[in-house]
């Protein structure tokens, strides 16, 4: 039996750049899943934070200024602010609390700052006011993926906060707020531990129970 003296056919480049092109579009389709399963945007974002918070811990220092890293966690966002010169206030002004209204007395600077120690913190937080500090170290940045902030905490509540934005203060005497700021993705967390006198921050696996 006789064949019919065809070749075989090999590919055409069109063909080859149309299978390159959909192995691309499966690769960047598969990557967010990817990521979530192992957990690598949520270990990134917590490692940024916690270098940025050894960066306004020595910020704060140099410049004697008070900053402060804000967490937007319905946002899933997070960046640096800074006071613009002093913000002791002078004599007359109002103080202002958290909810913007003018407070005249020790007792309503007590309500809305309660976890203050002293009342001179309260008055300088009150009149503080503070601006973005546009910095490329400490920018304002959106965690990746599906990476979001589980319930963070500060000094400034009594419980761990799941909304709304969280303040970690930095002061000019080289001191900070300790705080916790877990970024977790899929089953993945990892938190933030920060140390207030010395500037460290290290990363910790999983979500550890706040201090009460």
């Amino acid at each position: 039996m006789k064949g019919d003296g065809r070749q075989p056919r090999g590919f055409t480049l069109i063909e080859v750049l149309i299978v390159v092109a959909v192995i691309g579009v499966m690769a960047l389709a598969a990557a967010p899943a990817v990521n979530s399963l192992t957990g690598a945007n949520a270990r990134s974002a917590a490692g940024e934070i916690a270098g940025a918070y050894r960066y306004l811990f020595d910020t704060a220092a140099l410049r004697r200024q008070t900053c402060r890293l804000v967490v937007d966690i319905d946002a899933r966002e997070w960046w640096a602010e800074c006071t613009a010169g002093t913000a002791g206030g002078r004599r007359g002004q109002p103080v202002m609390g958290k909810d913007g209204m003018a407070e005249d007395d020790e007792r309503e600077l007590a309500r809305s700052f309660s976890d203050e120690a002293t009342a001179e913190k309260r008055k300088f937080l009150a009149r503080a006011k503070f601006a973005e500090f546009k910095d490329r170290q400490v920018q304002k940045r959106k965690l990746k993926g599906s990476a979001i902030f589980e319930k963070v905490w500060t000094p400034r509540q009594r419980d761990p906060q799941a909304k709304g934005k969280a303040y970690v203060y930095f002061y000019p005497q080289g001191q900070a707020d300790r705080a916790q700021i877990p970024v977790s993705d899929g089953t993945n967390a990892y938190t933030v531990m920060t140390q207030p006198l010395t500037g460290r921050a290290r990363v910790v696996t999983g979500i550890p129970e706040a201090p009460r």
